[in-house]
């Protein structure tokens, strides 16, 4: 007979998993190339949101309304298009893909607080880790992306999704 703890742990673990690979997405991107670091925010009581993306080292990009700042290094590169994130769109445009790149990005929502005027809270989105393809890119995948128009090498993968369909799979199987 099935306890109802492991039915319960079991769910638990089928329904947070997909929220648990909302927190870190892995990219890889070629050098040289374009790459979109997902990011959506629901917050639509501000017509002119504050975004920032930063790594360990530093800021990489940050907008509010036209004004932006583009991180050391990442100069002409970078972009989070202003149309696009009044939408909830904050994903980090990354143009001419460098090795130097790799690594995790974190984007986060700067609000302003009620009480405290002069100070911002930051509110977590999205963490990317990013890795970066040095291998130079053969003639034939070059020509299969100019006749399918491809615009980036980015690949996203979510292994805990992978991860919650078996676990499905064996609930089902066993249950």
């Amino acid at each position: 007979m099935v306890s109802f703890l492991h039915v319960s742990i079991l769910l638990l673990t089928v329904f947070s998993a997909p929220l648990s690979a909302q927190s870190r997405v892995f990219m890889t991107a070629r050098v040289g190339s374009l790459v979109v670091l997902p990011c959506e925010w629901r917050d639509t009581l501000s017509p002119s949101p504050h975004i920032e993306w930063i790594t360990f080292s530093g800021t990489v990009f940050e907008r509010l309304g036209e004004e932006h700042y583009e991180g050391e290094g990442y100069e002409d590169r970078v972009d989070v298009p202003e149309d696009k994130l009044k939408k909830g769109n904050c994903s980090l445009e990354l143009k001419e893909v460098k090795a130097e790149d790799a690594g995790v990005y974190e984007s986060y929502l700067l609000v302003n607080r009620v009480k405290r005027a002069l100070s911002s809270k930051r509110v977590f989105i999205q963490s990317v880790e990013l890795s970066v393809d040095e291998s130079p890119e053969s003639s034939q995948h070059a020509e299969a992306n100019l006749q399918l128009g491809a615009t980036d090498d980015a690949t996203v993968n979510c292994p805990s999704l992978k991860i919650t369909g078996i676990l499905l799979i064996v609930w089902l199987f066993f249950f």
